[in-house]
């Protein structure tokens, strides 16, 4: 994995319990921790027959790739591009030291 190939910004935001002055309790997703990204193309897949064998690609779900880091696991939400985003899976791949994450849009 070049470093160059990663040119997009992830926001990773965690859900934190904080207090108001008065005393009261408020959840709320906190930032936490930015990382540098590179946004993974999705490919139509063919069988023998030539029929695209994947679903149609309806622009909720992307594919990232960021640096292996444990602090990255499935409970955190992804900010990109002014959009929320929720993990849905956190592919290691061990021979680059990445991680592939897809994320799918939340509608908040």
């Amino acid at each position: 994995m070049k470093a160059g190939d990663m040119r997009e910004f992830l926001d990773f935001y965690e859900m934190r319990e904080t207090t108001s002055p008065s005393g009261a309790f408020k959840r709320d997703w906190v930032k936490v921790f930015s990382r540098r990204a590179m946004f993974k193309r999705s490919r139509p897949v063919y069988d023998k027959d030539g029929v695209e064998a994947r679903e149609m690609y309806r622009g909720a779900t992307h594919y990232m790739v960021i640096r292996m880091d444990n602090d990255v696991h499935t409970g955190l939400r992804v900010r990109y591009k002014g959009d929320s985003y929720e993990i849905i899976l956190i592919e290691p791949n061990h021979r680059d030291r990445t991680n592939t994450i897809q994320i799918r849009r939340l509608n908040e």
